[in-house]
């Protein structure tokens, strides 16, 4: 039987087939001499058109020609065989004067209707029977190698894929284990557990409000922790040395008024100072190698506090900054070594509402943002891999754990409620952290009662509402409240009904304050990069919130000027007016102002950063300022509000809080209420109802604080 070889030459009419350049070549039969006219197309197509030639005249099945032309690929061939005798139709119908150059025969195929010419030297014989069988064999050998092959492969990645789904399920159904390791009566914080992962030191406070470390044994359980420092001295924060031979930490000396770094030898409990330090609850690592130490320092030479390295190689090194020290906006607060001492993590403070983190190259300096527009990181801890982060934060008054790639910068949420300071135990995919939870809400306090009387909750719900501020005009209380899972402004009317959410901003506001007109209110809210905050003015009529023009990054609580025309504000200048209609803010004094509330048309009340007592300045004569009440009596912060006949004002004490007034016209301090410690927050804020008589104060409550230890699926 006479056979044609595959890539024959071929003539179709006019024109020619040239399968080894997948070519059609046409020609003018009426212009002899003229260049062919070449018209190159894929190469399947001129295979299909050779086989189509070669079985002329015969009607060659569909699945014949996927078969042969697309070696059975049903899913591709498909469709590239209608549309390769599309293509080829189009460009040889013409030589049929429009008719169809290639039939299509319904349900049987396509027959090629223009009669091909061979040359004699492209015809061969078709091999015998004899090479035919051995041909199948061939073919039959080849394609029992490629199904075996196929089929170790399939099962190859069917075992790899059951095993890693298996490994997958183990991890997500891990289930989230807590175990306390603490339950003393008091509040456990900065818990580390030994490199050997036997014991744990942690800081906690005792009756006398001093802190101190202690050491638990992990083995037994039930045995007593032992402290480790004086009740003459307070210690919160440790770190261990990386042989377990010793920890490493800040201990304030009370008697002398100063912080010492400070080593304890735990084999002959021997304690050596190491240096100055910052206070007692300053953050503090050690490098894996156990040469240097890094802690958080304020050394008093004009900079704000920030990250310090100390080698503890070389005797009588000095200390040095690695912070850096031209950039105010921001300050460093915490950070701790990689496992394998490349990176340095670090928690970094923009304003007083924005808290984010950066690892740093700890060989080169080179630093990476892993986070934007976090609040208030409360401990940073890396995982064992080197590669994750797992911290802690406070998100509208809620604290919680979560896990961070610093590759990929995707956070995880850990969903453990009330996580604080968390540390990976070495070499273990478990970590330990103090357990702290604390809720706030508004309270008010009727005055001058003939019956005495205690402080009543203004909402009775389960989430967190804070720093009150009454307007006497608009008869509404604005505060800030968590209850849509944000912190943003609502007010109520005076007995805590009428409720409005004023802000739906989803990031977090803080320390709203009332116009004296009641139209607007003034708070502070991050920036747009979350590398600070601005003074944004809510106008309560028009629910639009505008922003005050200000170059300055940071700024502390608002307050409003006797005519409304201007807010008060403290920045890195001093005290500063913002305006607004949008001019430039003007520094009043360079005084460093931590709340002030005018109280006539030009006299301002203020507390100071680093200096005790009240305050007052007249803004036309701000260099003359005047002690209202001294330091001896007033130590409070925030807490104090003005009226028309004097100043209330908290008072802490170790085992109690004190509210006080100061009356304006016989200047002397009554107190006229006693509460537990701790109820009142340092960050709260006191407000005043004239027509009920009444005070409208922040209270906190706190949960016992344990040290708990932590199996999560996510650290695995």
């Amino acid at each position: 039987m006479i056979e044609i070889k595959k890539e024959a030459v071929f003539k179709l009419g006019n024109c020619e087939v040239n399968p080894s350049d997948n070519s059609l070549n046409f020609s003018d039969p009426n212009r002899e001499g003229i260049e062919l006219t070449k018209v190159s197309v894929q190469p399947k197509f001129i295979e299909l058109l050779s086989y189509l030639a070669r079985q002329y005249p015969r009607v060659v099945p569909r699945d014949e020609l996927i078969d042969k032309i697309w070696e059975g690929n049903v899913y591709v061939g498909t469709k590239a065989l209608t549309n390769a005798i599309w293509h080829l139709r189009k460009h040889l119908n013409p030589l049929l004067e429009g008719e169809q150059a290639i039939e299509t025969v319904r349900k049987m195929g396509y027959r090629l209707l223009i009669s091909p010419e061979f040359d004699e030297s492209d015809l061969v014989d078709e091999p015998d029977l004899y090479q035919q069988e051995q041909a199948k064999v061939q073919l039959l050998t080849t394609l029992n190698r490629r199904l075996l092959t196929v089929g170790l492969i399939s099962f190859t990645l069917f075992c790899l894929f059951s095993l890693f789904h298996l490994y997958q399920d183990s991890i997500r159904y891990t289930p989230t284990e807590r175990h306390n390791l603490t339950l003393a009566a008091g509040a456990e914080l900065y818990p580390a557990v030994s490199p050997d992962g036997r014991w744990l030191v942690y800081g906690s406070r005792g009756k006398n409000k001093r802190n101190s470390l202690y050491l638990k044994d992990l083995l037994q359980p039930t045995e007593t922790p032992k402290r480790l420092t004086s009740t003459k001295t307070s210690e919160y924060r440790a770190v261990w040395r990386p042989d377990g031979g010793a920890l490493y930490y800040p201990s304030e000396h009370i008697d002398e008024r100063k912080c010492y770094l400070t080593v304890l030898n735990l084999d002959s409990n021997e304690a050596a100072k190491l240096g100055a330090c910052y206070s007692d609850s300053a953050a503090i690592d050690i490098s894996p190698d156990g040469r240097t130490l890094v802690y958080i320092w304020n050394e008093g030479d004009g900079n704000h506090s920030g990250i310090y390295q100390l080698d503890l190689i070389n005797e009588g090194a000095e200390p040095v900054r690695l912070s850096s020290d031209e950039n105010w906006s921001s300050r460093d607060r915490d950070m701790v070594f990689s496992p394998d001492g490349q990176w340095l993590a670090i928690a970094r403070r923009f304003g007083s509402i924005s808290e984010d983190i950066f690892i740093r190259d700890y060989q080169t300096g080179e630093e990476r943002r892993l986070t934007f527009g976090l609040e208030d990181i409360r401990g940073l801890s890396w995982h064992q891999d080197n590669e994750r982060l797992i911290f802690s934060t406070e998100n509208s008054g809620v604290r919680n754990g979560y896990i961070v790639g610093i590759d990929d910068k995707v956070i995880h949420p850990l969903k453990v409620e009330g996580m604080s300071y968390p540390r990976s135990i070495p070499f273990s995919n478990e970590l330990v952290y103090s357990n702290y939870e604390q809720s706030y809400q508004v309270a008010s306090f009727a005055l001058e009662q003939s019956i005495p009387t205690a402080t009543f909750p203004l909402l009775q719900v389960e989430y967190n509402y804070r720093n009150p501020d009454y307007s006497d005009v608009a008869k509404r209380i604005v505060y800030v409240s968590n209850e849509t899972g944000f912190n943003e402004i609502w007010s109520s009317d005076p007995d805590g009904d009428s409720r409005v959410q004023h802000t739906d901003l989803k990031r977090r506001v803080a320390y709203p304050s009332w116009s004296h007109d009641g139209t607007k209110v003034a708070f502070l809210a991050p920036d747009d990069k979350n590398e600070g905050n601005k003074i944004h003015v809510l106008d309560i009529k028009t629910t639009n919130i505008s922003i005050l023009a200000t170059p300055y990054l940071d700024h502390n609580r608002p307050s409003w000027g006797w005519n409304d025309e201007m807010v008060l504000a403290r920045t890195k200048d001093g005290i500063t007016e913002f305006y607004l209609d949008n001019r430039l803010p003007k520094i009043i004094s360079p005084i460093d102002m931590r709340l002030g509330k005018m109280i006539g048309e030009d006299k301002l009340v203020f507390t100071q950063v680093g200096k005790r007592g009240l305050w007052m300045m007249s803004l036309s004569t701000p260099d003359n300022t005047t002690e209202l009440i001294s330091g001896k009596e007033f130590t409070e912060r925030y807490n104090w509000v003005a009226t028309d006949k004097g100043i209330y004002f908290r008072e802490s004490h170790t085992r109690y809080q004190l509210i006080k007034f100061w009356r304006f016209n016989t200047q002397l301090i009554t107190p006229i209420l006693k509460i537990p410690p701790s109820s009142i927050p340092r960050s709260g804020s006191m407000a005043y109802i004239p027509g009920n008589n009444s005070l409208l104060i922040t209270l906190s409550e706190n949960y016992k604080r344990d040290v708990i230890k932590l199996k999560h699926k996510l650290l695995q």
